[in-house]
């Protein structure tokens, strides 16, 4: 009996090491999880019960956090059929206050709904003068539409989050509206900004924000319909700027100015305004292009299409420093673009191209004959292409004598993709691979 008792401590000792690991490896171990699920680890021993407080870290969300009801009873008791709402509003305080031996807060992520039901917004400006005071340096708040009561209302920023100046990683979604204080505020350390359909009830508020981040090197911004007409990007310090736009096509004329000289990689998704890119992108990387649509097509003539189609090409020649190229336009059809360059695409060595009824074999080929170095071509189809407008006619014998690989994506066997293809074969003179991936997953083999 006695060898069997000590057999089974040294069983347990075996598979409870990670209980003898040093506190500050496992608060590391458990910042890797949202606080819902560090808290349930207080179940499982003394040692455990209140170690989850000493993590630098609060993840609370309130779509996951009802159903952990139990885990909380551990702390602070918990009323039977207490509102959603309050209980999360109960939950964040007595997190906080926990957690006030933790002297500096790593990260901070908030997610809730707002509606006429919810008071989250006098509480947050509580939540954020303790996080400031903690210096947080990443602090992250999603705040969704209240589906429950199905009332917009978006949740207004007060002063207390532009006093968070330690904080590196700033990043807003949802329903929230900014509005920067009239006092001067500066974020001295903030080196990535994501601002997600966001709004701003001021004109020049993201001017303001911007300039007041020094060293700023990311920028996501995302907007959504807003009557503001016109957005300045200056951050002359960014490295990487990605831009979605949804806009009102009825009602809108936006134009949006960018100031970006050091930037190394940009993203563009969604309805193309009128964009002006101010200074020479000497720098740039990678640029993914992805044009839906137009703002303003009420004016549906031959005027309009040109002027889309000039933003179209405002937007490329102000990348034509780039390296990596991903494009893909939906809308009105472009034909020759190659005579728009003021200069060809020098450093071009790769290029993703989409084919489809707005973006043909015309414009693909302007972009190969303007760039001399380019070494690999990745080409595929979109769901909308029609036959009839991917018709195919031989250029030149011009193609950049660096293409090694070709990759094409959707193949059917229409005639303009073997037209295509046996150009590429005929005059790609150092081509080592091709890789041709059929429309279905399927495997077929093909003469050209």
């Amino acid at each position: 009996m006695a060898e069997r008792r000590k057999l089974s401590r040294q069983k347990d000792s075996v598979l409870d090491r990670i209980s003898n690991l040093p506190e500050s490896l496992l608060c590391h171990i458990l910042s890797f999880l949202p606080t819902k699920n560090a808290v349930a680890t207080s179940i499982l021993s003394s040692r455990w019960k209140l170690l989850w407080t000493l993590v630098p870290k609060l993840d609370l969300d309130t779509d996951t956090i009802d159903s952990y009801k139990g885990n909380w009873k551990l702390h602070w008791t918990v009323v039977p059929g207490l509102d959603k709402a309050i209980f999360f509003e109960h939950i964040v305080f007595r997190v906080l206050e926990l957690q006030q031996q933790t002297q500096c807060l790593q990260k901070f992520r908030l997610k809730f709904e707002v509606g006429d039901s919810t008071s989250y917004g006098q509480y947050l400006e509580t939540w954020l003068r303790v996080a400031a005071a903690r210096k947080v340096k990443e602090l992250n708040l999603e705040i969704c539409f209240d589906r429950a009561t199905m009332v917009w209302k978006p949740l207004k920023l007060r002063d207390s989050v532009y006093t968070c100046r330690t904080l590196v990683v700033l990043k807003l979604r949802g329903e929230t509206e900014i509005n920067t204080p009239s006092l001067s505020f500066q974020f001295p350390c903030l080196k990535i900004l994501h601002l997600i359909s966001v709004f701003h009830s001021r004109e020049h508020s993201l001017s303001r924000l911007l300039s007041s981040c020094p060293v700023l090197e990311e920028l996501s911004y995302e907007r959504k319909y807003e009557e503001i007409e016109y957005r300045k990007i200056s951050v002359p310090t960014v490295k990487r700027l990605s831009i979605t736009l949804r806009e009102d096509r009825y009602f809108c004329n936006h134009k949006l100015e960018i100031n970006a000289p050091a930037l190394e990689y940009f993203n563009f998704k969604g309805d193309l305004l009128d964009i002006k890119i101010n200074e020479k992108l000497d720098n740039l990387v990678e640029a993914n292009v992805d044009i839906w649509t137009f703002c303003s097509k009420r004016w549906e003539d031959d005027r309009h299409e040109e002027r889309c189609r000039d933003r179209v090409f405002q937007l490329l020649a102000a990348l034509s420093n780039v390296k990596l190229l991903s494009f893909y336009f939906r809308e009105i059809q472009l034909l020759h673009i190659g005579f728009v360059y003021p200069a060809s695409y020098q450093n071009l060595v790769r290029l993703d191209f989409k084919v489809s009824v707005a973006c043909n074999w015309l414009v693909l080929l302007d972009l190969l004959q303007n760039a001399p170095n380019l070494e690999f071509l990745v080409v595929s189809k979109s769901d909308d292409f029609l036959e009839h407008s991917l018709c195919w006619k031989e250029p030149p014998d011009y193609l950049s004598s660096h293409l090694k690989s070709l990759c094409y994506r959707g193949f059917e066997g229409l005639r303009s993709e073997v037209g295509f293809l046996k150009y590429i074969v005929k005059y790609a003179r150092v081509l080592k691979t091709v890789t041709i991936q059929f429309s279905g997953g399927e495997l077929k083999e093909i003469v050209l």
